[in-house]
């Protein structure tokens, strides 16, 4: 599925069927859900021969090329609805993987290359229609991978059933991914820039600061290491990423479970394997890139004071065993205590029994 530059290409561009996402929650009284809409987007077209193209849009597409396409929006619930069809951004996500932008997101990628037939549409039970879909790409597109998206937003929030005095109710998108490859040189390649101590939720994570530089969609994978300030390594995780956009970055964070850096200073030693990801129309693993990266970072009092705010720090058996000890001899000694005083009220009761019958 080529098309030169400069041409309008009527050639089929496969779809994907989205993904519901639960997003926009707010609180509302509870009430029983009589119907719903719910919304689905279903390829119309696709390619044979690549099975990828029964669950999203993709494209090999030069710069100048405009393809069309169709797209079926179905109400798959039991009431009428109406939803809002509008095209998105993709980025690589925290913890990577590939996530879409919000509505009100500037679209500067493939989101803004796509135009729709319809901006909306209502439908009954069963009912659907097919929207027109054209995507647009640039002519001074750069080669590899681009990502975006076609977004059905059911524009009724969904109640959630129950009884209780405060339910969410949540707004309801299908996103359909639009994967478009543009032909030339490219590969995938990225780097590390920085490595930094922090927490979350009472536990410990180093973060590295992560950035595609490549042309294509790759997976990373590779390993850190965390050595004290003579050599030991007091550290060791793997390191497995999902999808990682090209020109994207993000701080990605490796959890230290079971033990935390205390305060000091440190040295991490990061190797990373980025190679282009099979996707759409490249069926294989592209030639990876390795690298090595190593940086000193630091772990402040403070830094590790804020790590287990509110979290009692792992403490040592023997320790343990005695606070245990001292801890039940407490709780015999304020028993025993706590009868002695029965016992003197009980005594003083008694006197003043014998005292008001004199």
């Amino acid at each position: 599925m080529v098309a030169g530059g400069g041409r309008t290409s009527h050639r089929r561009l496969p779809v994907v069927l989205g993904v519901t996402l639960l997003v926009a929650a707010a609180a509302v009284p509870a009430q029983a859900a009589v119907g719903q809409a719910s919304f689905a987007l279903v390829p119309q077209h696709y390619d044979p021969a690549v099975r990828a193209t029964r669950s999203y849009f993709v494209a090999v597409a030069a710069p100048g090329t405009t393809f069309r396409n169709s797209v079926r929006v179905v109400n798959t619930g039991t009431a009428t609805g109406t939803a809002y069809l509008y095209a998105v951004d993709a980025t690589t996500g925290r913890t990577s993987g590939a996530v879409y932008l919000g509505r009100a997101r500037p679209r500067r990628g493939v989101g803004s290359w796509i135009t729709l037939g319809k901006t909306f549409v209502r439908l009954g039970p069963g009912e659907s229609r097919v929207v027109s879909v054209s995507v647009a790409v640039p002519a001074n597109a750069r080669h590899g991978d681009h990502l975006g998206g076609i977004v059905a937003e059911n524009a009724a929030l969904t109640q959630a059933r129950g009884k209780g005095a405060l339910q969410v109710s949540v707004r309801h998108l299908t996103i359909a991914a639009v994967e478009v490859q543009v032909p030339g040189k490219a590969a995938a390649r990225g780097d590390v820039t920085r490595v930094f101590a922090g927490g979350e939720n009472g536990y410990q994570y180093v973060y590295l600061h992560l950035k595609s530089t490549g042309l294509l969609t790759s997976k990373p994978a590779g390993r850190l290491l965390v050595e004290d300030g003579g050599g030991t390594v007091v550290a060791s995780r793997p390191l497995k990423l999902d999808t990682f956009l090209p020109g994207t970055q993000i701080d990605y964070p490796v959890l230290l479970a079971g033990r935390a850096l205390g305060p000091g200073t440190y040295h991490a030693v990061v190797t990373l394997s980025f190679g282009a990801t099979p996707l759409g129309y490249r069926r294989t693993v592209g030639p990876a890139t390795e690298i090595r990266r190593e940086f000193d970072f630091t772990v402040s009092g403070a830094d590790y004071a804020t790590v287990f705010k509110g979290v009692q720090p792992a403490t040592p058996r023997t320790r343990q065993a005695a606070q245990s000890t001292g801890s039940t001899m407490l709780m015999v000694a304020i028993a025993g205590g706590f009868v002695a005083l029965l016992a003197a009220v009980g005594s003083l009761v008694y006197g003043a029994r014998r005292w008001s019958g004199r």
